[in-house]
């Protein structure tokens, strides 16, 4: 990451639920906390700023005032930024009528829009990916058939057009459905150097090889495993697989034919329907993503996640490397503190956890749970003990 953009401040005031706080992107980012508690709406938000820094910079924008080098302010962009916020989730201005999303960037703003030029792009992957791979052809179809019959028909067109055309979805599920819908012209791009890793998530996670149609973009798999009750697999349609074969399909696709160092990815619940043998190899592929050069942002539930990054920042401390080799880690693996950011999304504020080479990520969010449920358990089991020994003495 940028160092400009790793010294920019992040404040929210409104959003949602969230009443206040602030954070900063790091090479690794991961917001924690139960759930409606505001993590999704943070990472639509930084998503969008991504996309209107971008914007911003275009030198061709900047042509249109007759001046390529006029940089918009910062309070400018600020208030462009937060009013917008109804736009980017798709909802009425009434709703989000007081909230905002601030950046904080002390005296670099000026540097930060110039170096944003030609800057890698931002993509993101939502929850609610696992249907939209498998619903995102029948949607433009649909939607294709709805006016091809309209216009043999006394209808508005103008009216349905509008009503048709216009996204039911906050902006970053428009932009992943439109995403999807492009994968076939995507497919005929320069791959963008992270092949290797979009093998690794095949070998060590999906177990099989995803293909996308040309043509007709329709997606299949086909796993690895030669043949299941003497019959021979063969590629079959992604709706065939697995949960947690669809739920990672658009990973492999973005670091196919797309990802590039530099650019950001974020991930809402990368956990989604994963075993936790699952989660923890997620967390050391997302872990080399970052050590490659990419920019991770993620939102989670997963314990078992944030407590394989703690692993992987302790192991910092490692130096003649017995302990990685001992627990069969890789050395591209390995985070600096320095590298993540975590954060708590709770009582409608969020706190940054502190991260140290000693205890990495001081997630007390995930200990608190696991403490309950392991003195429930142990109460429950030995009341019941005690009971069948009563009961055995009478």
């Amino acid at each position: 990451m940028d160092d400009l953009l790793k010294d920019l401040r992040f404040e929210i005031r409104n959003l949602g639920i969230i009443r206040g706080g602030e954070f900063t992107q790091k090479p690794l980012t991961i917001f924690c906390g139960p759930n409606n508690s505001g993590k999704t709406w943070t990472m639509y938000s930084l998503y969008y700023f991504h996309i209107l820094l971008s914007k911003f910079a275009d030198p061709e924008r900047r042509r249109e005032n007759r001046n390529p080098r006029t940089i918009v302010s910062l309070e400018k962009f600020n208030e462009h930024m937060s009013a917008n916020l109804p736009d980017l989730f798709n909802t009425s201005s009434g709703k989000l009528g007081n909230a905002t999303f601030q950046i904080k960037a002390d005296n670099n703003w000026q540097q930060i829009v110039e170096k944003a030029v030609g800057a890698p792009h931002v993509f993101l992957m939502p929850a609610e990916r696992s249907g939209l791979h498998l619903f995102f052809r029948e949607l433009s179809t649909r939607r294709t058939a709805l006016l091809h019959h309209a216009s043999k028909e006394k209808i508005n067109i103008t009216e349905l057009l509008r009503d048709v055309i216009h996204s039911r979805y906050a902006l970053p599920i428009a932009h992943y459905i439109n995403w999807l819908n492009d994968m076939p012209e995507r497919q005929k791009l320069k791959p963008g150097g992270l092949h290797d890793y979009a093998e690794l998530l095949k070998r060590k996670l999906v177990g099989g090889a995803y293909r996308v149609d040309s043509r007709s973009g329709t997606v299949e798999f086909k796993p690895y495993q030669p043949k299941r009750n003497g019959i021979k697999t063969n590629f079959m349609g992604l709706h065939m697989t697995s949960s947690m074969v669809k739920s990672l399909f658009g990973l492999w696709f973005y670091l196919e034919n797309q990802a590039t160092r530099g650019s950001v990815l974020m991930i809402d619940e990368p956990e989604l329907n994963i075993h936790p043998v699952n989660q923890r190899e997620i967390a050391r592929l997302l872990a080399r993503l970052v050590n490659a050069g990419l920019n991770i942002v993620i939102s989670t539930h997963s314990d078992y996640i944030v407590r394989e990054f703690n692993s992987l920042i302790m192991l910092s401390r490692d130096k003649d490397q017995k302990l990685q080799k001992r627990h069969k880690y890789n050395q591209e693996e390995i985070l600096r503190p320095e590298q993540v950011g975590a954060y708590l999304y709770s009582d409608q504020e969020i706190t940054s956890f502190e991260i140290t080479p000693e205890d990495g990520i001081y997630a007390t969010t995930f200990d608190e749970v696991i403490s309950d449920i392991n003195t429930t358990n142990d109460d429950i089991y030995y009341s019941l003990q005690e009971q069948g020994d009563i009961q055995g003495d009478d």
